[in-house]
């Protein structure tokens, strides 16, 4: 009995040893906390593998993953700074720089990145997407660009034989499809709702592709309710009175609008719909039978699409920033960039990446790539979001019929004269 007891006290001491050398050896390692917002079920798996393989060849270093969803995102950062302990790392909107900055939180990489490591980037996203008061403040992380997608089965039903390369075609396109009957619809329109990212983007589409901008040149100002913007947001509440968008566009079923719209697309009820390349990547895992095509945003005098990126930021005040820096460039090896591209149907951020045969050779990234130059970023300034924000609500009144596409533009621009009026004042 008593050799039992012995016995078991010695297990017990060998596992206290065991549970403070652990302990111990992980308190010697440099400790990294990276933030990533989730983008699909892809996300955490991904990221978990790297880590793993990181943490095989640098033993010293830890990367704690945290990953969160864009609702809640920027609101547990902002927590995680308030309790004196800001992540590492992070992938965030690249709108939210502006606040980050002027509130001094972030460290410029510039002096982290070798000339030859920059060179890798495609040159818009390093030398224009990650830019800001001229320093860089972050890496491209998540990048895309925009494109309309046509059902070519519903196209053939209506008796349309080219996708609609301006307002009038695209109006006449949903008008034939919508007479298909019911259960079809022609063009697909945001919702606006909860906290997505696009919601003011998709009227962009439309402002940018009549000629118009978001703010002046000097960025003091809207000019989102400008003729070309008041033009645009009645081309689209046009779409919506006349019945040729889905079913209460102005409302989602979920707390998701863009990926609702999507949904109506992948199961052929949608005929139209403007969004990003991860969508024929879901198209050929969920629908591989539907065919469909990709054409540019349908303009009335300026072609563009929106370039978009989500960049990695390095906070100041945190502690390890050269261990940090050595799992960036880990993560960015041609390999993982591949994997990431594919498997979350993102644009590659790298030349060598998009040079791949995966990218190069499959017809949807290229369309998207193609496209990408002449992509247009949205202005950065310390009221990014509250900017879209305040656009998005005037959509939904315009939409509603709340107020005229005039009068709804022209409220947001008096809000964002005395956002950005404060701004200048107050930073």
């Amino acid at each position: 009995m008593f050799k039992n007891r012995n016995g078991k006290s010695k297990v017990l001491t060998m596992l206290f040893i065991v549970i403070f050398l652990l302990t111990a050896c992980s308190a010697r390692r440099a400790q990294v906390d990276f933030v990533f917002m989730r983008t699909s079920d892809f996300t955490e798996p991904y990221w978990q593998g790297v880590i793993q393989d990181f943490e095989a060849q640098n033993p010293d270093i830890q990367v704690n993953l945290y990953i969160f969803t864009w609702d809640e995102g920027q609101q547990k950062i902002a927590d995680m700074v308030a309790q004196g302990k800001p992540p590492t790392l992070a992938r965030v909107a690249t709108r939210w720089i502006p606040e980050y900055v002027a509130a001094g939180l972030l460290e410029p990489v510039d002096a982290y990145m070798s000339a030859e490591f920059r060179s890798q980037f495609i040159p818009l996203l390093i030398n224009e997407g990650s830019q800001y008061e001229g320093r860089t403040f972050g890496l491209p992380i998540t990048v895309s660009s925009r494109a309309l997608y046509y059902n070519k089965a519903l196209f053939k039903q209506a008796g349309l034989t080219t996708s609609p390369e301006n307002w009038t075609e695209l109006k006449n396109a949903a008008t034939a499809i919508h007479a298909l009957g019911p259960g079809k619809y022609g063009f697909g329109i945001q919702a606006i709702q909860g906290k997505q990212p696009e919601a003011s983007t998709y009227f962009y589409y439309f402002l940018w592709g009549n000629g118009g901008n978001i703010l002046t040149a000097d960025g003091t100002r809207a000019a989102f309710n400008g003729p070309e913007g008041v033009e645009a947001l009645t081309f689209l509440k046009d779409m919506i009175d006349s019945g040729l968008t889905q079913p209460n566009p102005t409302v989602s079923p979920t707390e998701f609008p863009r990926k609702d719209m999507e949904t109506a697309f992948v199961e052929g009820k949608l005929a139209m719909v403007i969004t990003g390349p991860w969508l024929a990547a879901r198209l050929a895992k969920e629908a591989p039978d539907l065919e469909y095509g990709l054409s540019a945003i349908p303009y009335q005098t300026t072609p563009t699409t929106l370039a978009a990126q989500d960049t990695l930021i390095l906070f100041k005040q945190a502690a390890n920033k050269e261990a940090a820096w050595k799992f960036v460039e880990f993560l960015y090896a041609d390999d993982y960039r591949l994997k990431y591209a594919l498997g979350d149907g993102v644009l590659p951020e790298k030349i060598s990446v998009a040079e791949n045969s995966q990218i190069a050779n499959n017809p949807a990234y290229s369309f998207f790539m193609e496209k990408l130059p002449t992509g247009k970023f949205e202005p950065l300034n310390v009221r990014s979001a509250e900017i879209s924000t305040v656009v998005a609500e005037a959509l939904r009144s315009a939409y509603l019929g709340q107020a005229s596409p005039e009068e709804a533009l022209n409220n947001a621009a008096a809000q964002v004269l005395q956002m950005l009026s404060y701004s200048a004042t107050s930073w």
